[in-house]
Formats: structure tokens, sequence, C-alpha cells
């Protein structure tokens, strides 16, 4: 699809910016954002951040509201079953009585439970949803949805396809940190250390080195870490794309960080709704020096080896050499290049600068290998051109040729703190002083219709010295520390005045402080429920009698990857049911698949791929209404593991929604996000990886089954590992299995599915649950799956035999994650 000017009519996209403490959210209101999003004390995904108390929300809250800021409140995890029922309710009531003016939610449990207690509140669906589509977003219209969050991972024609399909807002990632794994897939940080990421508590593993066994070749490098997202150079194809909201990554990053990305982002798109596409384009080129000084100062302020414009240009099959999108030597601030070492000796070098340095910059020395040699501070003003010399000590080893980065550049940040960061915008109002003699003296103010006003005593007549206007309207205009400033300020006297100074001080006071209730308040409410209801959304598979359960048999079940897996599962009459993995098996595996499992007189399922992107969807369309698709071969039913998964199977193939099975990754983490699933026809779900033992019973039941082996994908990646290697093997049909390693010893395998253009990490370890399955079964679970991926035949055999003897674990079923 060619890209087209369906700018929403000239309306601008508002510019989101990340508030991880109050200093940012001044920066981020003072640079000129329009909205920002902002963590509580709970269940944000950065816990880490430095996020403000309750009464400090609530005041952020209003403090947005004067200055005419919209505020997100980030509650974008996965919650448990006390989490949702017993603490949610009484967290959000404040916020939304306080005008809170949107949640960025990913749990659909917390969707439904929201969307029931505050039907008021606009609901965000995070990126945590890997929403690559607006095909599922109808799915939201009666949870009070009204934006989408995308996967970071689209490009450019998909984001404008995403605004043709839905009506909801489309709220677009434009500068900061990437994530190698798509958003809400991940569960490297959970299963290795407890920490989920899906909880707030990444501790983020793509940023560690990694040794990689490739051909024969051993190498290290941060080889999972991506480089910062900066698409300024792009904003006026992004506007184009008609996507309602530019928001700026980076609440664990600084003040100036937010302060400066926001002011950037602000300038040139309200450049571009001034002058249009042509006009804007001319801007860039007459102005093509101070916009490359404008990103140079964004990679002094925060880059990781350069800036990278992400897949913004990366069609499915279609990507130039991913491998330029990653960080793999350095996974911190990269800082800028500025010059190179000429000489070295006696603990003294010399380097050429190609940059000016200035007094209090912090620079360092790199090898090749991108590791930090030494740094030290200027004490002195360089220029570019010149031979400065250091000090250094003796015990680093720098040598000719090495390269110097700044790292701090001084006078940027002196210039952010100057403009954004040492005083904070204040509210511009109008008002008007009225005094008369026999008459009280009252001050009006106004801000956008909000009005206020004061009134005194009865003004008397001077007896000496009287009032003058310009002497009133000084001491008037002296707002303080409040949040106003007059922009216009009206004074209107009949006679000769005695006005005390106390008076006019106190008529201002209360004047501004009515108009600051008058604003703030203008966006109260009153929540509806005084107590929730929370017995009334209960998920009924939860309520199931145990003793039910207990006297039922077992059912056992298996996912396939390759037909040698197949071939053994199909020798083991206990594994009633089949789902075939579509990853690795062209169309004709797929259906000879199906007719062996039918022939023994087994159920088979169809196991939708991980990510559905619209290449995808639209070639899968086609075929099935054409008859010739994979979905067409007469399964007994789907596991979906995502959103468009859902509505492709029930609006493109018309089956019912009784015939879906949701996967692991679509979290049904509590009993309200069953509920949700069940208003939309689907009973039959599996145990999320990361829910431990305690809460099963909350979500189990009859459709409820776990996943007792496998090898567990911890992320799912547009990322190509083979392609960063080795260039794209997809045209070559070369698929093959590459072996990392981290720092501990702790191997994983990743997987290419070219079909689908995406890549898996799986856990070379796997997990064995089969010591759980009494407890899963008092637990109310009776369905058990073996998930088979990156198994041989004889490895697959030895697991359904019971013969495995090797290395496994648990997984979180007796693990907790925070």
């Amino acid at each position: 699809m060619s890209l087209k000017n369906i700018s929403n009519n000239n309306r601008r996209p508002e510019i989101l910016a990340p508030a991880g403490s109050m200093e940012s959210l001044y920066a981020a209101v003072n640079a000129g954002c329009d909205a920002v999003y902002m963590g509580g004390s709970m269940f944000g995904a950065r816990a880490y951040a430095d996020n403000p108390d309750n009464d400090s929300l609530l005041y952020a809250i209003d403090y947005c509201h004067l200055h005419g800021v919209k505020l997100y409140l980030t509650v974008n995890t996965l919650l448990k079953e006390e989490e949702i029922m017993d603490k949610l309710y009484n967290y959000m009531l404040p916020y939304y009585e306080a005008g809170l003016d949107a949640a960025i939610v990913q749990d659909t449990g917390v969707i439904y439970m929201l969307h029931q207690w505050f039907p008021g509140l606009a609901l965000h669906a995070s990126t945590q949803m890997t929403l690559v589509t607006g095909s599922g977003a109808s799915m939201f219209k009666d949870y009070g949805i009204t934006r989408i969050v995308p996967a970071r991972e689209l490009s450019l024609s998909e984001l404008q396809q995403m605004r043709h399909d839905t009506d909801a807002e489309i709220e677009v990632f434009v500068h900061g940190a990437l994530c190698y794994c798509y958003s809400g897939q991940c569960f490297f940080s959970s299963l290795l250390g407890g920490r989920s990421g899906n909880r707030g508590r990444c501790a983020q593993p793509c940023r560690l080195p990694y040794s990689v066994d490739f051909n024969g070749r051993k190498q290290n490098s941060y080889i999972l870490s991506m480089k910062e997202l900066c698409t300024l150079p792009y904003i006026d194809k992004l506007i184009e794309t008609g996507a309602d909201s530019f928001k700026i990554e980076g609440r664990m990053k600084s003040p100036s960080y937010t302060a400066l990305a926001t002011s950037l982002y602000r300038k040139y798109t309200d450049i571009y709704m001034h002058y249009g596409s042509e006009g804007y384009k001319k801007y860039i080129s007459k102005h093509k020096t101070k916009f490359q000084d404008d990103i140079g100062q964004l990679a002094e302020v925060y880059n990781r080896e350069g800036f990278t414009n992400g897949y913004l240009y990366g069609e499915m099959h279609n990507y130039s050499q991913k491998g330029s999108m990653l960080s793999s030597k350095r996974p911190k601030h990269g800082g800028v290049y500025t010059g190179e070492v000429l000489s070295t000796g006696k603990g003294v070098l010399k380097y050429r600068l190609d940059k000016d340095l200035n007094a209090q910059d912090v620079v360092e020395f790199r090898n090749a290998g991108m590791d930090t040699l030494y740094e030290y501070t200027i004490s002195k003003d360089l220029k570019a051109g010149s031979i400065a010399s250091a000090k250094f000590s003796r015990d680093c080893i720098i040598n000719k040729g090495d390269k110097v980065y700044r790292t701090k550049n001084a006078a940027v940040l002196d210039s952010i703190k100057n403009q954004y960061l040492d005083k904070n915008k204040r509210v511009l109002v109008t008002g008007t002083f009225k005094a008369a003699a026999g008459d009280q003296a009252c001050l009006y103010v106004e801000k956008d219709g909000i009005k206020a006003e004061a009134c005194g005593g009865i003004c008397q007549e001077a007896e000496k010295s009287a009032a003058s206007k310009e002497a009133v309207e000084r001491i008037l205009r002296q707002t303080g520390n409040t949040d106003f400033e007059f922009c216009q300020l009206n004074i209107e006297m009949e006679g000769n005045l005695f006005l005390p100074v106390s008076m006019l001080k106190k008529l201002r006071r209360e004047a501004l402080a009515q108009l600051r209730d008058n604003i703030t308040g203008n966006s109260r409410r009153k929540a509806e429920y005084t107590v929730p209801g929370i017995n009334l959304y209960k998920c009924n598979s939860g309520n199931a009698p145990k003793d039910a359960t207990y006297n039922k048999e077992p059912i056992y079940k298996a996912s396939v990857t390759t037909m040698q897996q197949l071939t053994e599962v199909l020798k083991y009459q206990k594994i009633q049911e089949v789902y075939i993995n579509t990853g690795l098996l062209d169309n004709k595996g797929i259906s000879e698949a199906l007719s062996l499992v039918q022939a023994q007189n087994r159920k088979c399922y169809i196991i939708l791929p991980h990510i559905f992107r619209k290449p995808i969807w639209d070639y899968e369309k086609k075929m099935a209404a054409e008859g010739k698709g994979i979905y067409n071969y007469g399964w007994d039913g789907y596991v979906i593991r995502n959103i468009e998964g859902y509505a492709f199977i029930k609006d493109i193939l018309g089956k019912p929604p009784e015939s879906i099975i949701t996967d692991t990754g679509l979290y049904t983490m509590n009993s309200p996000s069953c509920k949700f699933w069940e208003n939309a026809g689907v009973t039959r779900h599996t145990v999320p990886f990361e829910l431990e033992m305690p809460y099963i019973k909350h979500i189990a039941g009859d459709g409820m089954e776990a996943v007792v082996y496998t090898h567990i994908p911890l992320m799912v990646s547009a990322q190509c590992t083979l392609d960063n290697l080795s260039g794209c093997q997809k045209k070559t049909g070369r698929e093959k299995q590459i072996l990392i390693k981290d720092a501990k010893g702790r191997e994983f395998i990743i997987v290419n599915y070219c079909k689908y253009c995406y890549s898996t990490v799986y856990q070379k370890i796997p997990l064995m649950a089969l010591s759980c399955i009494k407890d899963l079964t008092s637990a109310g679970i009776r369905n058990f799956r073996y998930d088979f991926t990156i198994e041989d035949a004889e490895e697959t055999s030895s697991v359904l035999s019971g013969m495995y003897r090797g290395q496994s674990h648990t997984g979180h079923y007796r693990k907790g994650v925070l």
C-alpha cells in the first residue's frame, strides 16, 4: 500500500511523553507535550521507575489538567487473582474520581473489571497485547477500549492499514528503547530470574552478552540488544499514516531526555502541520543543518550505537539487513564519536578531536570492541581539529587508533536545564480588577472559559496617597509560587481609592486558588460503584466443583512441530488429541499430518502462528476463500496465540468461538480474564507459563489445560538471528537452530520460522512438570499437554515414555514470580 497524506484532516498527532518521575512530568509539560503516561505505586510495566505515591499521582493529574495536558495511568501488567479482585478497585478509585484521562492495560481481566467498575474511563490497549492489525479491535468495542498501541514491529504501510481497519485511535512509538521480543511475549527475565517483564520487573536479559555458536564459529556479542528508535527523520511519513498519538519511550530515563525528545517531536510535528507535506519537505531541505543538529542532540542525551528507524520500512519477508538494528557491541548509552587516539606513552595519551568539547564534558576511550578503557572529565573548552592530551591510569591498556566518545555533553544538558527544568511553565490567564468607592473590590480571572472571582472589603476614598493603576497591576501580577501568570490584566478603578496591599494580595491568592479548583474540578467525577461487585464477575469455570475433576480421567494432548515428532506421538495411545504447529511444515505436510491423526480417530487441532501479521492474514484469507487454505482442512478446533487469531477464526472462517482454545500467551491469569473470553464465546484455555500453582484454582475447570512438558519460548521476535549472522535464508529454505549461551553457561536455542517471518528463542532445558500433575488435578485441571518444539524423534519418544533423564525444571508452577 502506498502512503498517502491522510493526516486526520490536519489534526495534529498527540505528543505523548514518558513521566517516570514527577521531575520528568514537569519536564514533559514544560517541553510542550499533549499528554503524559505515568505509573503509580502498583501494576505498571516499569516497577523500578521513580513512580509517584498515591498523593503525588493525584497531584500529577491536577497539575496536568491545569496545563491542558492529559495523564494516562499505566495498569499494563498481568494481575494475580487477589490483586485484581481485592486491590485494583481501591487503587483505581481515587484516580478515576480525580479525572484520570485513560488507563493503559494489558490483562483482559483488568479490561473486563475496569470497564465494569468505571465505564466512563477510557482504556488503551497496551503494546503488551501484541496487536499487529486492526482486525481484532472489534473484540474490545464493548469494553471501553478507545485506543490501540500496536506492536513496535509494524511498517508504515501496516500502520496505515490498521488506521483503515479500525475506528479506535492508534498510538505509535516514535522514539526510545526497542525490545528484541514482541512486547508481551517475553518470558526471558521471568524464567531465568523470577522477575517478569509482564509484571513490570524485567531484568533486561536482552542487554547481556551471549556467545553464539554458528557454522563452527564462536563469537561473543550483545546479539539480543536493539538500538534506540529515532523516527524524527520520518515524522512526516508517520503523520501521513493517520496515527493519532506519537509515543516517546523512556520512563526509566532522565528528565533531560524527556524534555529534549518531547520538545523536538513537538517542534517538527507542528512544523509539518503548519506547512503541510510539500512545505515540510522544503522546510527540512532549507534547514537541513539545524535538523541534523537536533538529531545530534538526541544522540548526545541517549543512544545505543546510534539510532535505528526500526521496522518502518521493513515489510515482512523484505527487510533490509536486520543486524543494522542491533547494538551488538554496547547495550547502554553509546555517546557520540569525538576523535581518535594518536599516541600513548607513560600514562599520557594524545588524541585528535573531530568535534568541539566543552568544560565538564565526559569522554571515554574505547577499543574496537567498544569496551570502555578509560574516561575522564574535560577541564577546559577544546576545539575540533585540535590535539588534546590526557593522563590515564597505567593499568589501562589504550592503543593508537582507539576511539574517543563523548558520553556527557555539558552544554546540551545545561541548555535543556535552562529551558525546561529550572522553571516550570505557567498557566496563562486573563484577569480584570474592579474597584470603586463604596463597592467591593473584586478580581475576576479566566482560563479557557473557566472563571473564578474573589471580592474583598468595601473600597474607601484615599485620605492621602491614592493607589495607582500601575501599582495595583504590579502587585496583582506577582503570582509568585502559584501555577499562574497573567497574560492580560485589566485594571478598572473609579476615584481616588485606598487599596491596602494585603487586600490585593488576598484577592489574588483567593481568585487564583478558586480558578485552580475550578479547572481541576472540571474533570472530576463520581464512580458508579461504591463497593465493587466482586462476586458478580467470578469466572464460571473457576466455580466448577473440584470433586467433579477428581473423578474424571485425565486427558493427555500433544502439539508437534515436525513430522518426526508426530510419528512418535502417534505411537502412544494415551495421547488423545494432537495439535499441529504449522511453523515449519508446508501445506502438504500439514495435510498429511491431519490425515495421520484422524486416521487413528484422534482429534486434531491446528495452531495459529504466534504473530498474525497483515500479509499472512491477507494470504490465508485469500486461500480460505478459494477453499485451498490450511484452515479449510477439517480441523476439530483451533489454538490461537493472539487476538488476530480469534478474529480470523470467527470472522473470516466463520467458525464458532467454541472451537477455539487460547494458548499460554493470551494470559488467562485470573477469573475475570476467563469471563472476558467467555463473553466472546471461548471457554477453553491454557494455563499461562507465569501462573503459580496457588492461583491456578481460580481459573481451573473442564476447559482449562496445562502444559506439562515443553521448551518454553522465551522470546518471539521479528528479528532473525540467522539473517543477522549470514543473511536471509527464506529463499534457500535453510532453517537452522542456533545455539547461544549466556555468561552463566545457560544455553538457548533460536529457531527461525521463515513462513511467518519471526524467530523464537527457546530455553534449552525443558519444562518437565509431570510431577505437578497431582497438584494441578487438585487445583481443578484435567487436560495436560506435551508441547514439542525443537526435539528430534528420540527425544520426543523419551519424554512420552517417561524415560527422559536430562535436566529439566517445573517453571513457575512451583517457583514464584515477581
